[in-house]
């Protein structure tokens, strides 16, 4: 792979690597890094990709270099919040409000803090689905291929995940209906 090739896969896959790695890890910084050091793993390794893996390559290289991550820290820090376009783009909600209301405000900030909290309490497996699947926007074939896992076991996880998303997210519903 030549170097102006690299970099066209660098620019067409940095975004989806460093969402997925914000998600995974919950800080900018560290996020940052892990993409660095994926693009950097996917240099070192340019010869044996192939066009139709890279995306699942990344993913899974990025995936794995922040669990390593994860495992040397022996805990996981909860989601930051971000800045609100980068929580924009993350929840891929965007308003078509040009003048919300204060409170609508409020509850938006709100549902997307709760849905973060919860999203960050899933347990590793389920949080990397649910973020490659709901957030990502990829098929469970794709995420099957990324995590090297049978497609019915993605989808199991998957309705585990939502699952436990409805339970973390029940106190809030309630106390907004």
């Amino acid at each position: 792979m030549t170097e102006d090739k690299f970099l066209e896969l660098v620019h067409e896959h940095k975004a989806q690597i460093y969402q997925h790695t914000l998600y995974l890890l919950g800080n900018r910084e560290d996020a940052e890094d892990i993409t660095q050091e994926t693009f950097i793993k996917a240099w070192e390794h340019r010869g044996k990709l192939r066009p139709k893996t890279v995306r699942s390559w990344l993913l899974k290289c990025a995936q794995n270099l922040c669990f390593n991550l994860l495992k040397r820290r022996k805990f996981q820090e909860p989601l930051t919040e971000g800045d609100e376009s980068e929580l924009e783009a993350l929840m891929h909600r965007h308003t078509h409000q040009r003048n919300p209301a204060p409170d609508e405000i409020v509850i938006k900030q709100e549902l997307k803090t709760s849905v973060h909290c919860a999203i960050s309490k899933l347990p590793t497996d389920m949080r990397t689905v649910i973020t490659m699947r709901e957030l990502e926007g990829m098929s469970f074939k794709e995420i099957a291929k990324v995590l090297k896992q049978p497609e019915g076991t993605v989808k199991s996880t998957a309705f585990r995940a939502r699952k436990k998303l409805r339970e973390l997210l029940r106190p809030y519903w309630r106390n907004n209906e």
